[in-house]
């Protein structure tokens, strides 16, 4: 089969993670003249290319409605239909957060192969330019993208009736071998805990960026995370969750309720309710709810919402909520059979599979880069496989023993 080449965007701005965890201001890059001057010294293999993630940002737009941040505020109560006592369950004070995806036009056919085609293309980027090659960034935004696509890939396959047991009942979507990296079959469990939390240190702002289909996880973003950009979109994405409903909630008296998303990511907070305190306590707005989570003697992971983020049956009025972006689902409205518009999934599924055509991640100038790079490389190990990669495999194989 033959491999497809990928580009890799030139932009002078890189950004990294500092050994004890925390992320760090971005730095410049200076991108040098020539490819022999671009390969490092064994020492330092790190090149001043970010990861152009372009497509998968093509597909985000077009399907992602931003919602902004919560005011907290309450859901009406549903009533049943008429003739029957049966009603819709959701979460009144979670309802109304997150932001929304149009999960119906990622089933259509073509939008598929349009997933498909991305995830594909990602699994076989370290083929081409090995990981170790750019900043801890640059690869953490890397394995985000790849397990949200994977994601969404399989989540557009099955029924949102019950999201809880999707996830995480046994054989759930988190569970399953979705991708494979350089011949390592890896579940979305394994790049959360095994790849970017052991690889990186647990720092808890990466787990902003692990879309889990459900209002009580964090936002889907309307563009790829990219290593240039990585440390605001996390820090928008965490913001936004921990001053909502879902993240951290009063219900009355002194408890503070937290969302059990963080009780999912426990690996990431060591000492959960300590670790958990000062983490929130960096991203709660002033006010009383920051002041109240400053003075919980302890911090209950029960909020929850496994309602699915998708357009279709929800209740909420998103008329005004839409932010401009003149290719969002505008693309795709049609009239329906009632006379008024309506999204066309079948529009957009064409459009999107239209965009993603042909494209590639690397330029001339980057192929030649990076083959003399897998050069090199092979010259010293006799290989190119990525040694994180290896550790990553045995660290499977341990644990499931």
């Amino acid at each position: 089969m033959e491999l497809r080449m990928y580009r890799f965007g030139k932009l002078a701005v890189g950004a990294a993670l500092v050994a004890a965890g925390t992320l760090a201001p971005l730095v410049p890059a200076v991108p040098r003249a020539y490819a022999e001057e671009l390969v490092p010294a064994a020492a330092d293999m790190r090149i001043p290319y970010h990861i152009n993630y372009d497509d998968l940002t093509a597909v985000l737009e077009n399907v992602v409605l931003v919602t902004g941040m919560s005011d907290r505020g309450r859901a009406p109560d549903i009533k049943g239909s008429l003739g029957t006592r049966m009603k819709a369950k959701r979460n009144v004070y979670t309802a109304y957060e997150g932001n929304r995806i149009w999960l119906q036009a990622l089933e259509e056919k073509k939008a598929q192969e349009v997933l498909t085609s991305i995830r594909v293309s990602l699994e076989a980027i370290p083929d081409n330019a090995p990981l170790a090659h750019f900043t801890d960034a640059e690869q953490i935004a890397y394995w985000l993208n790849l397990h949200n696509v994977a994601f969404l890939e399989e989540l557009v396959k099955h029924s949102q009736n019950s999201m809880k047991k999707l996830l995480y009942g046994r054989g759930g979507i988190l569970d399953k071998k979705l991708v494979t990296v350089q011949g390592v079959p890896l579940s979305l469990n394994d790049i959360r805990f095994r790849v970017v939390g052991k690889r990186w240190g647990n720092n808890p702002l990466v787990i902003y960026g692990f879309y889990e289909g459900i209002i009580g996880s964090p936002n889907i973003r309307k563009e790829a995370f990219t290593g240039e950009e990585l440390h605001a979109q996390l820090t928008a994405n965490a913001r936004e969750f921990v001053n909502s409903n879902r993240g951290v909630y009063l219900k009355g008296g002194k408890t503070v309720y937290v969302s059990s998303f963080y009780e999912r990511f426990e690996d990431y907070f060591p000492d959960f309710q300590k670790d958990l305190k000062a983490h929130l306590l960096d991203y709660v707005q002033p006010g009383r709810i920051k002041t109240m989570v400053a003075e919980a003697r302890r911090l209950d992971p029960e909020v929850d919402d496994w309602n699915v983020t998708s357009l279709r049956g929800n209740t909420r009025d998103y008329g005004g909520a839409l932010q401009k972006n003149a290719s969002a689902l505008t693309t795709a409205i049609v009239v329906a059979e009632s006379g008024g518009l309506s999204p066309n999934s079948s529009i957009l599924a064409d459009s999107l599979s239209t965009m993603v055509r042909n494209y590639s991640r690397f330029s001339e100038e980057q192929q030649e880069l990076l083959l003399e790079l897998n050069r090199q490389r092979m010259e010293r190990t006799g290989n190119i496989r990525i040694e994180e990669l290896q550790e990553i495999k045995s660290r499977i194989e341990k644990d499931g023993k």
